[in-house]
């Protein structure tokens, strides 16, 4: 029998929205919050507040430093995209599996980039698509 582990989808803070639950996705955001009791850590992209990822950090607990929990740190998440009744408008959840810190960034550079990659994936989606 073979397992398979699907690759994440790397993709802004601000697509998480548009994801199906159980997606796999990897972002980057920036901390506003951290819930230790219920182990949950909200990320941002600022300046904004909305929209938000509340990720359930529980399975990556053992690997965190609690010092690096504080506002304004960058980390990076795969996780999958989770069900969440009370969430609200402009909020995803998303259990993380990874979770490591992003270091010093330039979030508008990393903005540039991550977009001049999309955009050639998507391209090359297109070409593979005429070639089928």
């Amino acid at each position: 029998m073979s397992h398979y582990i699907p690759a994440s989808t790397l993709l802004p803070l601000h697509d998480l929205s548009s994801q199906a639950i159980g997606k796999k996705v990897r972002f980057l955001g920036c901390v506003r919050g951290y819930d230790n009791a219920r182990a949950i850590l909200t990320l941002t992209a600022p300046p904004r507040a909305v929209p938000r990822a509340d990720v359930d950090v529980s399975l990556v607990l053992q690997a965190l430093s609690t010092g690096s929990l504080r506002d304004g740190h960058w980390f990076n998440v795969i996780g999958y995209i989770a069900e969440s009744k009370d969430c609200e408008e402009g909020v995803t959840k998303v259990d993380a599996v990874m979770l490591w810190n992003a270091g010093n960034i330039a979030p508008s550079k990393y903005n540039q980039v991550l977009g001049d990659r999309l955009g050639v994936e998507k391209e090359m989606d297109a070409h593979q698509r005429k070639v089928e």
